[in-house]
């Protein structure tokens, strides 16, 4: 059986893809002021218990971590997890911070021997939709069972309604490196998933070697299809925002930020 794209990109080419979060580590720094405000809209208590799925190298986990917070970051990736745990260290924040190596999809299986619930659970990073939307029901209901009453879900994500006014076919981008990522695209008006192929080239004297390429299948959700999806897991959905600083929510907002809390 042909393995998933988040298993060959976060998996078998972590050493391609971590880079690419390394660079925004200073952007989680920059925006965890504006989570920890909508934190205190929802009365979580410093030092709150709270789960980052999907944490990636651990950006948010560590940023959080540094606020006082306790963080649980799960990530299907092993380099990942472990390029966490040296990042916590090196920021002094190792004993509030947990990795665990995980899968989204069995989350209430990777976290069964935890007994204190969640204040707040934390999906970033446009890290909802890699799969199916029953897959992604089936995540925010296990995630319900994990959270305390009253705990708080954010879920960030691309908004599909910018998506499609903002579409464009192909993108281009270069890391100091010079590695080199080609993005061709084509998203789906039938079924709103994004298809594109990812083609990773290393820059070189006479041009572009070719390293990786794989086709990526994301579901993007409008803000209306992803409340639907939370209230039918089982949550209340709260409000929405253009991003971590609360910024009003339009159409033409590039991330929806959307706030629930479970009854």
């Amino acid at each position: 059986m042909d393995k998933h794209w988040t298993e060959r990109l976060f998996i078998d080419s972590a050493q391609l893809y971590g880079p690419m979060l390394e660079e925004r580590v200073q952007q989680a720094k920059d925006t965890t002021p504006g989570l920890v405000s909508i934190f205190s809209d929802f009365n979580v208590p410093p030092g709150a218990l709270m789960l980052d799925l999907a944490c990636g190298i651990g950006r948010y986990s560590v940023a959080l971590a540094e606020k006082g917070y306790t963080v649980v970051g799960v990530d299907l990736s092993v380099a990942f997890i472990n390029r966490a745990k040296e990042m916590a260290a090196e920021r002094g924040v190792a004993e509030r911070c947990d990795f665990r190596v995980g899968d989204m999809r069995q989350i209430g299986k990777v976290l069964r021997s935890q007994k204190e619930k969640f204040k707040v659970v934390l999906i970033l990073f446009t890290s909802i939709g890699y799969y199916d939307e029953e897959t992604d029901r089936q995540v925010l209901k296990q995630l319900l069972g994990l959270t305390a009453p009253k705990g708080v879900l954010i879920i960030d994500t691309l908004n599909r309604d910018w998506l499609v006014r903002h579409f464009r076919p192909s993108d281009f981008g270069r890391r100091g490196d010079g590695q080199v990522l080609v993005q061709e695209m084509l998203f789906n008006l039938e079924n709103s998933r994004m298809e594109s192929v990812w083609g990773f080239y290393q820059q070189e004297d006479r041009g572009l070697r070719h390293l990786f390429s794989l086709n990526i299948d994301q579901r993007v959700y409008s803000l209306h299809e992803l409340r639907r999806q939370v209230e039918e897991s089982g949550w209340n959905y709260q409000t929405r925002y253009g991003g971590y600083n609360k910024e009003p929510f339009i159409t033409d907002s590039n991330r929806l930020v959307l706030i629930a809390q479970k009854p």
